[in-house]
């Protein structure tokens, strides 16, 4: 990860947060590799389901075409960033941190 977050050990929730935080700033391209490199982390059927979703959505996200057919990029951002906060929780307490 660039800056400062990979200078240091980051937890997975802590990882998504950011990765969050950078979908919210700009809908780039790149970004989906690095939701997908989360989606096997935890052996959890839950945290897998809400990391599948957030994978489908990052996909509809950064294209706009297929984006305006769920209603536009900033409704597809919504449901992305729900089941990113959703995993990010999971992450917290399947790493021992609780929400």
């Amino acid at each position: 990860m660039p800056g400062g977050i990979a200078a240091r050990n980051v937890t997975i929730e802590e990882q998504i947060r950011y990765l969050t935080s950078r979908l919210v700033a700009r809908s780039d391209a790149e970004l989906v590799p690095e939701v997908c490199g989360l989606l096997n982390i935890f052996d959890d059927g839950n945290y897998r389901e809400r990391m599948s979703d957030a994978v489908r959505w990052v996909e509809i996200y950064v294209d706009p075409k297929k984006a305006e057919t769920y209603g536009g990029q900033d409704v597809v951002l919504e449901f992305l960033v729900q089941e990113l906060g959703t995993a990010a929780d999971l992450a917290g307490m399947l790493q021992g941190n609780p929400p």
